[in-house]
């Protein structure tokens, strides 16, 4: 077999030097040019500055509670610092009243 032989059977076996075989099509390539990126940067943008200001609103409509009880259960941690006390049961509860209703909206049970 001489070197023109195995040119032209090397050259069998390639595809066809067409635009859709060798995968150059234009769709393929994102074309990233300022008018097509601005809009997307801007859009994505307004989401989630929406998004944002959606999660600030519903924070700030958000009641908060504060009950120390540290004191109030200190017997129940002073029973678990000896290790012998490990099947002993101790509940610790503290009772409460609220001094204005709490409006829930969303699942109630």
């Amino acid at each position: 077999m001489n070197r023109g032989e195995q040119n032209r059977q090397h050259l069998r076996r390639c595809p066809d030097n067409s635009a859709f075989k060798q995968q150059k099509l234009p769709a393929w390539k994102p074309q990233m040019t300022i008018a097509t990126v601005l809009p997307g940067f801007f859009l994505t943008g307004a989401f989630c500055l929406t998004v944002g200001v959606c999660l600030i609103l519903s924070a700030n409509s958000v009641r908060d509670i504060q009950i120390d009880y540290s004191d109030k259960c200190s017997d129940c941690s002073k029973l678990r610092e000896n290790s012998s006390n490990w099947n002993k049961e101790c509940h610790c509860s503290v009772n409460f009243t609220l001094k204005e209703d709490i409006l829930v909206s969303g699942y109630e049970k």
